[in-house]
């Protein structure tokens, strides 16, 4: 007998996360058909065609679900209180991802239903992109690359002569502004690989932890800026965390300092972002994420030669995706199995069961 239907709008992203529903006694219920699935999941071509068909899935086959995956064909999937609603049979979100702030996660709680995200899953992925983009700022790798393709000349007198100045990252402070998964993994890979040292700003974190760890936590956010090389961003954006790099805190910085930030565009003001650039405020900023997403054609940042621009794809790699997929498919599981919602992201959504 079916314990019953796991909706997925598009592809699970690890067989195993299939067989372990199926090992349960779930029926997988895709929304895109079996002959779209097997043009693969990276047929962008077909984004449209897939999201055409993603909706009327949706619009027909969610009330009979019981677990919802949210991810979508374009990536992670509004769920808001009209579709929980309509849902009459949901018991339990998932997202195979950190990020959850597409999810109407008050609504959820609301209405009973437990949200699941993946805590760790894509940290190795996202901690090495930001370490990228540290790498490629102090050698001015694609700055350099850059200028070369658009003249199409050597470009070593460009980078030797113009600003910021090459450096490199060992003995430098690289300042973490939230110190979870992400944030951890980037630490220790800049101690060790690096031999950088390391300052976290997290209220939430065991200071005696961190020092074991061999970072040091510090109490005020306006420190760490004061103080880093790199401030680099790994908190969830919420309503404490809009807006939490605007002018102020870019003042802080040093004019040397580099802005990272992996985690989400509308933690950073983005228009006085601009402005310190300008300004020579700070040295430069490698972003991953950026507000609005995606940045509109001719957007200033983009002819910024001491910013990095990327497509938010800091967890995107096969690996990344895939794991996370299999840590909140687990999570969903131990729920269903009655072993608890502790690592829910609303635990207090059982309260209401």
């Amino acid at each position: 007998m079916s314990s019953g239907k796991v909706f997925i709008p598009a592809f699970t992203a690890n067989p195993d996360v299939d067989q372990a529903f199926a090992d349960a006694g779930f029926e997988l219920d895709f929304a895109l058909s079996a002959q779209e699935r097997a043009h693969g999941r990276w047929a962008f071509e077909r984004a449209d065609m897939r999201s055409a068909q993603m909706e009327a899935a949706l619009a027909e086959r969610l009330p009979m679900a019981r677990i919802l995956c949210a991810i979508g064909v374009k990536g992670h999937l509004p769920v808001t209180a009209q579709m929980m609603d309509a849902a009459k049979k949901l018991e339990v979100i998932y997202v195979g991802a950190a990020g959850y702030d597409r999810i109407d996660v008050a609504a959820a709680t609301q209405r009973g239903i437990p949200v699941f995200n993946a805590p760790g899953g894509n940290a190795i992925g996202v901690s090495e992109h930001a370490l990228g983009l540290m790498l490629s700022l102090t050698r001015r790798i694609d700055a350099t690359s850059r200028f070369g393709r658009e003249t199409g000349t050597w470009a070593r007198q460009f980078t030797m002569t113009s600003t910021p100045s090459l450096s490199v990252l060992r003995g430098k402070t690289l300042g973490l502004v939230g110190y979870g998964f992400i944030g951890r993994q980037l630490a220790h890979s800049a101690r060790l690989g690096f031999g950088m040292q390391v300052v976290a700003y997290d209220p939430f974190f065991d200071r005696l932890e961190a020092g074991r760890q061999g970072v040091r936590l510090v109490h005020e956010l306006g420190d760490l800026l004061a103080t880093s090389d790199f401030v680099s961003i790994h908190v969830p954006w919420n309503d404490t965390t809009q807006g939490l790099i605007g002018a102020k805190q870019l003042a802080c910085m040093k004019p040397t300092a580099y802005l990272i930030n992996t985690a989400r565009g509308p933690i950073v003001d983005t228009q006085a972002l601009i402005a310190a650039l300008e300004a020579h405020t700070i040295a430069g900023a490698g972003l991953d994420c950026v507000d609005p997403e995606p940045l509109p054609d001719g957007h200033p940042l983009y002819r910024m030669h001491n910013v990095i621009i990327t497509p938010h794809i800091g967890g995107a790699s096969q690996e990344d995706i895939a794991r996370a997929d299999i840590v909140a498919a687990g999570l969903v599981l131990d729920f269903i199995r009655g072993h608890g919602a502790r690592n829910a992201v609303n635990p207090d959504a059982v309260k209401v069961r």
